[in-house]
């Protein structure tokens, strides 16, 4: 259920090129494709967490799958941009039930250092899908064309369906609360302990996106990467990624709490983020460039899970509303970070490598304030 974000964008990466030549227009109007993606999606998770809250995680989920799948047919026969850009909302309004759902059924039924160990299991699951989705779509779009991959999108909605109804409701009707959805935000964002480690989780992210959206352009036009070894390229990403959200499940298993993981992730991402900026001013090129950006995602896999489950802990009885919360204001960060920098700076590695740096250094400040414990940040 996680995956379907980075499926829906992972499998069309390899295709940006195409449509913008397709359509005729500029890179950056093709990676609206992405970007309105992310909007929808964030916008939609302000209503599913809170739906979910009140009607049980189950039905909420199915609901949004349906609408997934069937966006996912209609983006396959879009005749425009335009058509395909609102179909891409539409999608990304059925795709927000997956992850809000799957973090609310976590914090149901776990404690926090708990729920930090599952959600950095499902992260390493998610990443697995980064790995192969640009694989399957660079595959669709060479064997058939930019439209197979929005027909496999919709398949995937369809047995996404199909397996939750495997899954049992965690959110009990004597649990369910009648708040509204106003109230229910206004509550999560003035319980002390949400919203430093919910900003941590968003740094992180910006840098990440940044590169998701980004790196078809940098990579593939940049620096000479053809479109059918990129994948590969964005696929160790994933991997690093992977790895960091295993190591991080590890060290929680024998007995490290989630703040001393948020602080060493946050020093993962300012390393690699100063490292990028240092490489893409040297003489190294492409290795100056990839390697850093090894080290970033390996800190998002460390940080992302625990700053999570650090953010939703203080409210328990609102786990689909924070996990709305927290997943609504990281894709919205990370529209504007992929959409400014492909537009800023294109196929510039230099460009892509300042909002990185940024992006670091903004999450470990966070990251060391977030990772005190709630006593001292009441106070302090």
């Amino acid at each position: 259920m996680t995956a379907v974000t980075a499926l829906s964008i992972d499998m069309s990466l390899p295709a940006q090129p195409t449509l913008a030549a397709v359509f005729d227009v500029s890179s950056e109007t093709a990676q609206l494709t992405l970007s309105v993606f992310l909007v929808a999606f964030a916008i939609a998770q302000l209503f599913t967490g809170a739906l979910s809250d009140r009607l049980g995680r189950k039905r909420v989920l199915v609901s949004g799958l349906v609408l997934f799948a069937i966006s996912g047919i209609a983006c396959s026969i879009a005749p425009s941009i335009e058509v395909l850009l609102a179909c891409r909302a539409l999608q990304g309004f059925g795709a927000a039930a997956g992850p809000v759902v799957a973090r609310a059924m976590v914090r149901d039924t776990q404690p926090a250092g708990h729920a930090a160990r599952l959600l950095s299991t499902m992260l390493a699951a998610l990443a697995i899908a980064p790995m192969i989705a640009p694989i399957i779509g660079g595959t669709l779009l060479d064997v058939f064309n930019w439209r197979a991959i929005f027909v496999a999108l919709a398949v995937c909605g369809v047995l996404l369906i199909l397996t939750s109804t495997l899954l049992e409701e965690t959110h009990t009707i004597e649990r369910r609360t009648s708040a509204g959805i106003i109230r229910g935000f206004r509550e999560f964002f003035a319980t002390p302990g949400t919203v430093l480690p919910m900003l941590v989780s968003c740094a992180s992210f910006s840098g990440q996106f940044a590169f998701i959206g980004d790196s078809p352009f940098v990579l593939i036009e940049g620096y000479r990467v053809s479109p059918s070894h990129y994948a590969f390229y964005f696929a160790g990403c994933a991997f690093a990624l992977m790895l960091g959200s295993l190591g991080g499940r590890a060290m929680l298993r024998a007995g490290r709490p989630p703040r001393s993981l948020v602080r060493a992730g946050v020093c993962m991402l300012l390393v690699g983020g100063w490292l990028v900026l240092a490489g893409t001013h040297s003489p190294l090129g492409l290795a100056g460039f990839y390697t850093p950006m090894l080290v970033y995602f390996f800190g998002v896999g460390l940080t992302s899970p625990s700053a999570t489950a650090l953010s939703m802990e203080p409210v328990p009885h609102l786990a689909g509303t924070a996990s709305a919360a927290i997943g609504s204001i990281q894709m919205v960060c990370g529209a504007v970070a992929g959409y400014a920098t492909t537009r800023i700076g294109g196929s510039n590695p230099r460009v892509f490598a300042a909002v990185v740096v940024v992006m670091g250094t903004l999450a470990c400040m966070l990251g060391f304030a977030a990772s005190r414990p709630l006593r001292q940040r009441i106070l302090g």
